[in-house]
């Protein structure tokens, strides 16, 4: 299956996620993060547990080691790479930093049930929080996330980023698993123009 990714800090999470790329994909290493320090959960959770499933993901391929063919395109600049040599923990981190489970945020989405397997949050109008929508459909039969859709925003004095995360999921071998994934989105500073990027990976 093939498809058509709040601190100030400049970081490098795009670095590692196109590691294999060349000199030509630098510019992705100042999209900002959109970590929040840990936070404790005493209280259930609101919204769907994405941190949770992302992290059972990264486990399994951690030690499946499947083949990933990525394509990477970064303004006029494009470039093709396949390995099953992947760090999953920094390849899938921009997913888990789409989690919206946190005390603060309890108030901070509205909650949306188009029907009985889909999730939708989008961030409430007086909010100004990176992640500004969420969606998960579940699979019928499985009952595991199928679709992930977020859209993750950053700004400050420096720099505007925007990441739209796109992911698909089916059993593969018996097991619930990653198939495709997709980060695409736009970074601009003050010293440059808009630069465009578009992240597409398909998992063997």
């Amino acid at each position: 299956m093939r498809l058509p990714i709040f601190d100030s800090k400049p970081i490098g999470k795009v670095k590692d996620l196109l590691r294999f790329g060349t000199a030509g994909f630098a510019i992705l290493l100042m999209l900002a993060s959109c970590q929040t320090p840990a936070e404790k959960h005493d209280e259930p959770a609101v919204y769907y547990d994405i941190k949770g499933f992302i992290q059972s993901q990264i486990q399994l391929l951690n030690q499946q080691k499947p083949v990933v063919e990525k394509t990477m395109v970064v303004g006029n600049g494009q470039e093709k790479r396949s390995t099953s040599e992947v760090n999953w923990e920094k390849e899938l981190e921009l997913f888990v930093q789409a989690d919206i489970n946190k005390p603060a945020y309890r108030q901070s989405y509205a909650i949306a049930r188009p029907d009985s397997l889909t999730y939708e949050y989008t961030i409430q109008t007086q909010e100004d929080l990176p992640v500004r929508y969420l969606k998960v459909v579940l699979d019928q039969a499985d009952g595991q996330p199928a679709l992930i859709e977020a859209r993750i925003l950053a700004e400050n004095k420096l720099f505007e980023s925007e990441k739209n995360l796109l992911m698909h999921c089916a059993k593969n071998s018996g097991q619930w698993r990653v198939a495709t994934y997709q980060i695409k989105g736009f970074q601009e500073l003050v010293i440059s123009d808009r630069k465009l990027f578009d992240v597409q990976a398909e998992v063997h």
